[in-house]
């Protein structure tokens, strides 16, 4: 039966080292699209320079491929081996080219980096060393991720996107003080170089993870942005029912009974008491140092 929807593209992103990685994540997207698309009334389109670009004269190629594909798309998925590709006269690569000019639009970027082995005679100094400045100039931009082989890549992307997605169709709501005494009494706060709200929803076919320390404070310094209110503060009900629903980490796994001593036991919060109310104690309240 025929349905209306919106169509929303994601454009696949990389140089020519990661063949096999293009091909997983429109795999992903359909199986997203089968799952979802008739309930939520969205199809997701996956874009390919070589699927979707046609042959024009008249401008810079790099730039004719921006006009007709990168402007017009929702969200871009990154990935990197070795290589970092051709360099474009105005950026390192006509892939970097791409992902500068989303995070110049404000547009969300998925961005992974393979560390699975390469025969060593295989790999060229200058693309390599090119790639790795990239990699640090984005990794302080925001949250990038690695993945040890295809498989990984597979499990990792196809929960991650459906994060990213519900991101453009469900916004978090802020946190407002209509909340219970609890979470309007004890907050949260952040100071993170990260700059764009992540998107929530609860994600399909969630593989199991296994979370290094440095996975985990990624995902806390997220949470907290996610939920955080305009001047950076963000209940601890708020962060907890996030990580809970929205992030593999469970902060009882790790031996903590409450929320505060696991966020405290991080080093990445500093605490402060707030009272709000006379009738109400003054509860520690945390913000990044």
């Amino acid at each position: 039966m025929a349905f209306d929807a919106k169509v929303f593209r994601v454009l696949v992103a990389s140089p020519v080292d990661v063949g096999e990685e293009r091909n997983v994540i429109p795999e992903i997207v359909n199986e997203w699209n089968a799952v979802n698309a008739f309930g939520a009334k969205v199809i997701i389109m996956p874009v390919k320079w070589e699927t979707h670009s046609a042959p024009l004269l008249g401008g810079r190629p790099q730039e004719i491929i921006n006009e007709q594909l990168v402007k017009d798309c929702d969200l871009l998925v990154g990935v990197f081996w070795t290589r970092i590709g051709t360099n474009t006269g105005i950026s390192v690569s006509g892939t970097a080219e791409e992902i500068e000019q989303f995070v110049e639009l404000k547009k969300p970027v998925m961005l992974y980096f393979s560390q699975s082995p390469i025969d060593p005679d295989r790999i060229e100094i200058d693309q390599f060393t090119i790639l790795k400045n990239f990699k640090e100039k984005m990794r302080l931009k925001g949250l990038t991720e690695t993945y040890a082989n295809i498989h990984d890549f597979r499990q990792k992307f196809t929960r991650q996107f459906s994060i990213n997605i519900g991101n453009i169709l469900s916004p978090p709501s802020p946190i407002t003080k209509a909340e219970s005494p609890k979470t309007t009494t004890t907050k949260v706060g952040k100071k993170s170089h990260l700059t764009a709200k992540p998107i929530v929803i609860n994600p399909i076919g969630t593989a199991h993870e296994k979370l290094t320390p440095e996975k985990v404070d990624e995902y806390l310094i997220k949470t907290v942005q996610a939920v955080s209110n305009h001047d950076g503060w963000a209940g601890i009900a708020a962060v907890g029912h996030y990580l809970q629903t929205f992030t593999p980490v469970n902060y009882h796994d790790f031996g903590f009974p409450k929320l505060k001593g696991f966020l405290k036991s991080r080093k990445l919060f500093e605490f402060k008491d707030v009272k709000e109310h006379p009738m109400l104690k003054a509860l520690p309240t945390v913000t990044k140092s």
